[in-house]
């Protein structure tokens, strides 16, 4: 039953044995995929810490689905798609993230307001919405965002997402969550 984990073995095989909890199994195809995938990413994205997550990301989704993968096509294409989509969502992550981050630039250079108090108290809040919406996962984020600042009804976030409904709404309940313990959290040591 112990099989010698040192003998090379095609992605087939080592698909099917992923699909069996082979953690050896799982190990080979990382060290196979990572460098591979992380360039690819560089390629397009061309920050490295970033293309890392990304590929990390896909690993992690990987590993957590390997009882129920179903890949009809080769294992090779399968990760090369993913990560093509994990990028895609990134892209348009940022796209809107940086729109929102104008829109709010210019609510603040229009705000009238001589009250310096309370600018600064709207500037740490946007500061610390900010730093929460990054540390998120990036599927709750992605939600997030275009719920509250796209305006969208989390039906069409799902099928812009291509997820079910019920998914997006969880996301968009831990994202509420996550936001709420972290601003209440900053209130507390304040």
């Amino acid at each position: 039953m112990n099989k010698d984990h040192s003998q090379p073995f095609d992605d087939h095989e080592l698909l099917l044995r992923l699909q069996q909890n082979d953690e050896a199994a799982f190990t080979l195809l990382y060290q196979k995929y990572w460098p591979v995938l992380v360039r690819l990413a560089l390629k397009v994205l061309h920050e490295r810490d970033i293309c890392e997550e990304i590929v990390q990301e896909l690993f992690i989704t990987l590993y957590r689905k390997r009882s129920q993968l179903k890949i009809k096509i080769s294992l090779s294409s399968y990760l090369y798609v993913s990560l093509r989509n994990r990028i895609r969502n990134y892209i348009r992550f940022q796209s809107i993230y940086n729109k929102h981050i104008r829109i709010a630039k210019r609510a603040d250079a229009a705000a009238t307001s001589n009250d310096v108090e309370q600018f600064v108290d709207r500037s740490d809040l946007q500061r610390e919405i900010s730093i929460c919406l990054n540390g998120m996962p990036m599927k709750c984020r992605e939600v997030y965002l275009l719920y509250h600042q796209v305006q969208c009804p989390l039906k069409k976030i799902a099928l812009l997402l291509d997820r079910p409904v019920d998914t997006v709404e969880k996301q968009f309940r831990k994202a509420i969550l996550l936001l709420r313990d972290h601003l209440t959290g900053c209130r507390i040591e304040a």
